[in-house]
Parts: C-alpha cells; structure tokens; sequence
C-alpha cells in the first residue's frame, strides 16, 4: 500500500476514499489523533475546556498501478471537496452491496462443488477436487530415495573387478537399458525387449546431480500440484506417466549426436537418459494448452511463464551439452496431445 496524501476532516476522508471506490480505486482512511504540540488537553484548571485533538487522516492506496490517479484526484478534491461529483455515498454503498452478494454467490458455489468432490478445498479461490496431493509428494520422495540411493547420477563403483556396489546394481536396474547388454547388442531397447518393462518408467526418478533433481521437483511440485487438486490423483498420475514415457521413447528413437550436424547436436537422442523432466514438460504443455482449449477451465499460465520455458528449451538445445532435449520436446508434445484431447470432455464442473 502507498500513502497519498492526507485529510483533516473525516467525513471529507470518507468522502473521498468513497468517491475513488467508485472508480474502482481501493482507498482506506487511517485517522491518527495526537494533541497539539502547544496545547494540553483539559489542562490543569479543570473549569477549561478540553482542546479537541488535531486529526490527520492519512490515505492509503491499495494497487501501486493507482497511486498515480488517485494523488491527481486528491489535488482535484481539494481544491473543491463540496463538489456534487463527490456526493457518492450511496453509488459507493451500492457497489459494495452487489461485491458482498458476488462474494456470497463465489463461496456458495465454491461449497457446492467442494461438496460433491473428495476432499473439497479450493485452488487459488477456485473449486478444486481435493487438497492432498498424494500422488505430486510420492513422486518427490521417490526422486529423492532413487537419485541418492545412485549416488545422484555417479554411482560409487567398486574396488573389486568384476563386482558391482549396491549403487552400481540400483542405477542399472532402473536405467533404460542395462549398460552391459547394450554394450554388446547397441540396442536401446535391449532391456525393454526382455520384458523388462519398468524400466520404461523409472529412468524418470534418477537424477545427475542435486540441481537437476531440485529443479525437477520444483517443476513437479508446482505444476503438478495444481492439477492433482484441479483434476485428481488418478488423472495427474497417469500424465507423468504418459508424458514421460513418450518423452523418454521420443529421446531413445532420435539419431545418436555425432550423427547430426554440429549445431544440432543438442537433439541427439540416447539412451543414456535419466530424470523427470520429460513429464514436467508433459505438465506444463498441458497446463499450457488446456485452457486455450477449454475456456471454462480455471487455471492460466501466465504469457511470460509459457515464453520463459520455450525461451529456455530452444536455449538448452543449442547452447547446454549433455542435456536430454528429446526427451524435453516429447514430454511437451505428450502434454499438449492430452491437453487437445481432454479439452472435449465436460468441464462445467469447474465453471
């Protein structure tokens, strides 16, 4: 808040601060009394009157964007503070009513929707279908356990030939492919073809260093969150899922970088892949899309945000080696399919 100016007489304080609302300008009134500096009030001869202490009613404005408008309409009303322009008392009154009515009519609904939902709650003041985010916190801790239990991306290896430290044989059974029959074979999918099919997931809970882990779950936490209490456990459980997996088969399925001209490098695929960011993408290009498809859908991402996350993909393709930008295009273009493709079911629920 910012402090405009000040009054000496509250019913002009009031009157202003009421003509403002009018504008849709939030004005509060502070009234500060003190004494004046050369009087004292009652005195010691009692038979004196008391001095009324002095009022200064300072002005505060609630949205910086309004500081500007509102000191020019001050020196306005100064200048002429009986102007009938001022006289708004019960125009003020009347728009507070109708605001107080909208505020009712917003819970009422909130509750309705809250009732028919598990969990109830809300989102940012909108009706969401739960509060727990079981599925977002499970995802996080999982991340955790697998990337430390790997030495977060550099497992220890062992001293003696031949064998292999607990955080060797972890980090092979839940990479993509084993590293030892794709040495041998040059198969990606070696691994997957010996029904070892987890593997198509749990790449996505190992981490290459505690930046990148933070970094993901960040992203988890805050996108991910939203739409487990927009949407549910079950629906947010199966985009990272989905959007994983696809951004994961997407990297896997492009050419090898010493295939690819120099300045594309950074789109080589491999196999070679770990970590979440595949379905963060997947996360965000469906909160991305979701509300261009379906108006009535109550999340938006902010224009600045959604240029930020292109700004930085198209960055890291051709300016930061060693990242898995396949994986980060496919995890998007899973997020946006689902996003076009859900957007035609009902979405009255969140009106």
């Amino acid at each position: 808040m910012r402090r405009i100016g000040t009054l000496t007489d509250p019913d002009q304080a009031r009157r202003f601060a009421d003509y403002l609302f009018t504008l849709s300008i939030e004005c509060s009134v502070d009234i500060d009394e003190s004494p004046p500096a050369s009087e004292t009030i009652g005195g010691e001869d009692e038979s004196k009157p008391a001095v009324t202490p002095d009022r200064v009613c300072n002005l505060w404005i609630r949205d910086e964007a309004d500081v500007s408008k509102a000191k020019e309409e001050l020196e306005s009303f100064r200048q002429s503070p009986d102007d009938s322009k001022y006289q708004v008392g019960g125009t003020a009154d009347r728009i507070r009513k109708q605001n107080a009515a909208e505020e009712k009519r917003k819970k009422r609904l909130v509750q309705k929707v809250a009732a028919k939902s598990p969990g109830g709650g809300s989102l940012m003041g909108l009706p969401v279908r739960q509060q727990s985010i079981p599925v977002v916190i499970s995802v996080i801790i999982l991340s955790v356990i697998a990337s430390f239990s790997t030495g977060v991306g550099k497992p220890k290896e062992s001293q003696v030939p031949g064998e292999l430290t607990s955080e060797e044989t972890i980090y092979l059974a839940l990479s993509f492919a084993d590293w030892r029959d794709y040495a041998v074979t040059k198969d990606p999918y070696v691994s997957i073809k010996k029904g070892e099919v987890w593997r198509l997931i749990t790449p996505m809970f190992l981490h290459g260093n505690t930046f990148h882990l933070a970094f993901n779950m960040m992203g988890m936490f805050f996108l991910g969150s939203a739409i487990e209490r927009l949407q549910g456990s079950l629906f947010v459980a199966l985009l990272f899922v989905t959007t994983g997996v696809f951004g994961t088969l997407f990297n896997v399925s492009l050419p090898p970088p010493d295939a690819l001209p120099s300045i594309l490098q950074g789109l080589g695929g491999s196999p070679r892949l770990i970590g979440a960011s595949g379905a963060v993408y997947g996360l965000f290009g469906y909160l991305w899309i979701r509300p261009l498809m379906s108006p009535k859908y109550p999340i938006r991402m902010m224009p600045s945000n959604v240029a930020t996350m292109l700004v930085a993909t198209v960055f890291m393709i051709f300016f930061v080696p060693g990242i898995a930008n396949g994986a980060h295009i496919g995890g998007l273009i899973a997020g946006v399919i689902i996003a076009a493709v859900v957007s035609r079911v009902p979405v009255d629920q969140y009106s």
